[in-house]
This record gives structure tokens, sequence and C-alpha cells, in this order.
């Protein structure tokens, strides 16, 4: 294996599964106490690093995708879609809260997905089994082990943006069956694509090493506090692998040896500034006027209002970025002779697909 494939491969992959593992094997021997305590650390560390800053580098993606024209274009959408959103959840927060959920699923799984080699083929029924394989068990299991904690994120959401709005939607049964109806879901997607690709070359190894992640990151959701499992999740496998995506596009280097990685990270967090200001400033705002206590803990769940708020546009756009970067269709600064780094999910896969041994 190539060194610079070695480097991505050990970043990107082995030491977000070994944190993850880490995490799982202290949540197995200590209980789950210890996570309930640190729950809110990594959706604020995720404010700060890797993990809102990515989805806030989207005025940096719209911009690269065609230039001023076409940015203001996109991003008039994706505001609007922001809009449109927000306003759903402040008078139907049940089904928003429901539809963030479906949203989430999609995004990890397809996140997920991106990296991986032979790439997921074309079409709605190939993608819609990819993203549940391995976005389900993400929020799956940890509704399914801890119900009654997962219930009682959702009712203090509501209590914190709604008024305490009462559901039986959300009541733990509810929620248990549920988790074990995603899981069932995503094994079974996962068995569907792996029939579907029988053949195919490197399909079986694909299958394999999805596999084996989801088990770290289902055993994680198994054994710690539903809330530090997601956000541990979130901060440590989905946002910090989106940033390889997008180093690229959005910082102009491939992440392929320690130097380049943090040229990556500090340029990605630049980019993001114009969107993550005044994002950081709504959300401390919110913080400080709806929770009674201005508790660690009340700020990451209103963080997940704000991811519920711009998930929906961060998703679109990143499909959009799929389908023009697949079909050779970037253009102003990521254009001509970046072009090869900067399409995503093909190079992507393409680095993966030599990574093995």
């Amino acid at each position: 294996m190539r060194a610079p494939l070695r480097f991505e491969e050990t970043v990107f992959r082995r030491l977000p599964l070994g944190c993850l593992l880490a995490a799982a094997a202290a949540g197995l021997v200590f209980g789950t106490g210890w996570s309930a305590r640190a729950a809110a650390v990594p959706w604020l560390v995720s404010l700060v690093v890797v993990g809102l800053p990515h989805g806030a580098a989207d005025l940096a993606i719209a911009r690269r995708l065609g230039g001023t024209a076409a940015a203001v274009r996109l991003f008039t959408g994706y505001t609007l879609v922001m809009g449109l959103v927000f306003g759903g959840f402040m008078f139907f927060p049940v089904p928003l809260i429901l539809l963030f959920t479906a949203v989430s699923i999609w995004h990890f799984g397809m996140a997920h997905a991106d990296c991986q080699s032979p790439p997921i083929q074309a079409g709605f029924g190939p993608r819609l089994l990819a993203a549940i394989a391995r976005g389900g068990p993400v929020i799956g299991v940890p509704m399914a082990c801890f119900p009654a904690e997962t219930s009682g994120i959702v009712a203090r959401l509501l209590a914190l943006t709604s008024g305490g709005v009462s559901t039986a939607a959300f009541a733990p049964a509810v929620i248990r069956t549920a988790g074990l109806a995603l899981v069932a879901a995503a094994l079974a997607a996962l068995v569907l694509e792996a029939a579907a690709r029988r053949g195919v070359a490197g399909a079986a190894r694909r299958s394999l090493a999805t596999l084996g992640d989801l088990a770290a990151i289902a055993a994680l959701g198994a054994t710690t506090d539903p809330l530090f499992s997601v956000g541990l999740y979130f901060l440590c496998w989905h946002a910090w692998r989106h940033l390889w995506l997008l180093a690229p596009l959005v910082a102009a280097v491939r992440p392929t040896h320690p130097a380049a990685l943090g040229r990556a990270v500090l340029r990605l967090h630049l980019a993001a500034l114009p969107l993550l200001v005044p994002t950081w400033a709504t959300l401390l705002g919110a913080w400080w006027w709806l929770s009674p206590h201005h508790s660690p803990r009340d700020l990451a769940i209103l963080s997940l209002a704000v991811y519920l708020v711009v998930t929906p546009s961060h998703d679109l756009l990143i499909d959009l970025l799929r389908a023009r970067s697949a079909g050779g269709r970037l253009s102003g600064e990521a254009a001509a002779p970046r072009q090869r780094d900067t399409a995503v999910p093909p190079s992507c896969a393409a680095r993966l697909a030599s990574s093995s041994p």
C-alpha cells in the first residue's frame, strides 16, 4: 500500500473506528453512567471542531460548484429550504423530528458509502439500500437499547423549543420498536445490497468492511448513552470523513500526510466562518434565552435543533456535489488542473479501492 493511501486509511477509517471501539469498551466495562455525564461533550466539541464547521463550509462548496452567480442561486435555495424547515419545526415539531430522523439516516448512510469501493450503483434503489444499511444502526441501536433515555432527549428538545409538546410518538415503547425495526431494516438492506452485487469485483470486500464498520458503530450505540453515542459518531466518524471528501474541493489540498491534513482542517474551518459565526451567535442566544440553568446538556440538545434545520439543505447540496463531480461538471476554482482531485465520490472511492493490502 502506498504511503498516502496508508495514511488516509489510518486517519479516516482505522483511527475513528478505534475511537468508537474504545468508547464502547469503556461503556461495557464501566457502565453507562460516565457516558451519560459526558453526553454533551462530543456535541460541544462538534460546535467548534469539524462537526458544525464541516456543514458551515456549504457556502464555499456552493462557490466551487459554479462560480459566484450559481453560488447566489444555490444559496438562495439553500436558505429557502432552511426557512421552510424552521417554520415547519415551529408549528409542527413532531413531524419535523420524524423527518429529521429519516434525513439523518439517509445523510449518514450515504456519507459512509461515499468513500467505499466499488462505488454504490447509480439509481435511487441502490442508494436507498446503501443509506438504510449504513445509517439505520446509527440511530436504531441507541433507540432499541436506550428507549427511555432517547425519549428523554426528544422531550427535552421539545420542552426547550416548543414548550413541551406531549406525544405518544416518542414514548419509550414506541421508540424501542422503531429502533428494532431500523436495525432489522439495516441488516436486510445490507444483505440485499451484497446479493445484488454478487460477482462484482471488490463488492464482497466492501460488504465485509461495511459490516466491520457497523459492528463498531453498533457496539458504541449499545453500550453508551444515546446522546453521547450519536454525538461521538457524528464527530469522529461522519463529520471527520466528510472533511476527507471536502478537503480537495474546499481547502484545495488532499490530506495524504500530516502537514496536508493540518492545512485541510485549518482551511476548511476558515472557509466555514461566514456561516459558522452567525450560527454560533444564534445558538448561544437561544441557549441563554431558553435554558433556565444554562446547562451544557441543554446547549448540546439545542444544537440538535440547529442540525434539524440545516441538515436537509446541507444534504441536498452534498447530493448536488456528488452528481456534478461524478459527471465532471465542477467549475470555477475547482475546475481544470484540480478536477481529478476534487471528484466526489469517485476520487474518494478510488483512494479506498487501492487501500487494502
